[in-house]
């Protein structure tokens, strides 16, 4: 496999053929989504996407659809091909709106078109399966993961290959040297946050000196850093790409950074990267709502504030002070929840998956740290004249770029 050959290599984050981006689309075509940066996709010569929708067969009952889910029923894999798109990632929290086959009838027209896909599967190790993709004498191997989610539940049916530091590991060290250029996919985190989580940043930085060559992350529907490992290069979100970010009330509470985001393209040699550059992108506001190359001052804004996020990712005290805030937080909006819950609530569903689902016990680990330090603090409080007694501490608020809100 010694070759000197070097690939331009495109990835963009979350695309949501569904909701809001879909009234435009019934008129225009699927094309209309992706016709504004038509020319910087085509700059790739190996584009990659977070495919975040799925489209329903065309027998789902109809009474089934789920009107929160992120389903389609009109098929946006020509578009897609068309736009450029070499490989989509489906290992994501929405891969089963629509069912077991919503998810495969999302696979096989894709793959019918001529796009590569990977991350789901009958069983773990078919959704874990290694998929290779040649350009310029390089091989390209992609491995996607989603984590456990409360979409998933932790199912052992058919769904996206699951996310945890071993199961990435052991498949790095197996397909590492099968491939030129080793791309990692996961699915994780909170969203709307301006850095990743301690543990996914420790993990991913893990996986890169592994032997991965690119980790691209998503799913925290805004922007966040970018970090060089070694030869390796580190993702650590890309953001919406296409997405009703204005409509959305969710997307809309967490506004401006869920409607900016980037192209990343990187040049790519074997098992290593020798550059990058993003192009700066903004969603418009409805009805509108696609993504388009952003100029002037709004570009400059923009990459002066992904300078800002690297330089986050980059210092581990933030870092840590970010998760932390928003693991509170969290904990602040589950706490509202309860109250108007019953002890068989709790027993049936909240408590598993509070505890038991890998999305949420990331935050609640992170909690119980808060916890622990506290409780070692009153530990060590002597007062002679009464018995021990907590101590209260204060909390840092913890720093975040300008212009971020982190709504929930």
């Amino acid at each position: 496999m010694g070759t000197s050959n070097k690939v331009l290599f495109g990835a963009v984050g979350d695309i949501n053929l569904s909701g809001g981006v879909a009234s435009p689309v019934m008129n225009d075509g699927f094309d209309w989504a992706f016709e504004r940066m038509l020319p910087h996709l085509r700059r790739a010569e190996l584009l990659f996407g977070n495919l975040e929708s799925v489209v329903s067969p065309p027998d789902y009952p109809a009474r089934e659809i789920d009107p929160k889910g992120l389903i389609g029923q009109r098929d946006p894999a020509p578009a897609l091909k068309k736009a450029g798109f070499d490989f989509l990632n489906l290992a994501q929290n929405h891969i089963l709106d629509a069912g077991v086959p919503g998810m495969f009838h999302t696979r096989d027209i894709i793959e019918r078109a001529g796009i590569a896909t990977g991350g789901i599967g009958n069983t773990q190790p078919e959704a874990r399966r290694l998929r290779i993709l040649e350009k310029n004498g390089l091989r390209f191997g992609f491995l996607c993961y989603c984590e456990d989610t409360n979409y998933s539940l932790s199912t052992t049916g058919p769904c996206h290959a699951y996310y945890t530091r071993e199961t990435v590991l052991e498949d790095v060290a197996r397909h590492r040297d099968a491939v030129d250029v080793l791309v990692i996919s996961i699915h994780a985190d909170l969203e709307f946050m301006p850095t990743p989580s301690v543990p996914r940043q420790q993990i991913m930085r893990e996986i890169a000196r592994a032997g991965a060559t690119l980790i691209l992350a998503h799913h925290p529907h805004v922007p966040q850093g970018i970090e060089r490992i070694g030869d390796s290069l580190v993702v650590y979100s890309l953001g919406n790409f296409v997405f009703a970010s204005h409509s959305d009330s969710y997307m809309r509470e967490n506004l401006p950074h869920t409607g900016h985001s980037f192209l990343l393209l990187a040049e790519v040699e074997r098992r290593r990267v020798n550059s990058f550059t993003r192009v700066p992108l903004i969603i418009s506001p409805a009805p509108e709502e696609r993504p388009a190359p952003a100029d002037g001052a709004d570009r400059d804004r923009l990459l002066a504030y992904f300078a800002e996020l690297d330089a986050l990712a980059a210092d581990e005290q933030a870092v840590a002070r970010v998760w932390r805030q928003l693991a509170i937080d969290r904990l602040a909006g589950q706490l509202e929840r309860l109250k108007t819950m019953t002890c068989d609530d709790l027993l049936a569903e909240t408590l598993g998956r509070l505890l038991l689902v890998q999305e949420n016990r990331s935050w609640v680990n992170e909690v119980m740290r808060v916890v622990q330090e506290n409780w070692a603090k009153q530990a060590n409080t002597i007062d002679p004249l009464h018995r021990p007694h907590y101590v209260i501490t204060n909390r840092p608020k913890s720093p975040t770029p300008a212009g971020t809100n982190t709504a929930k």
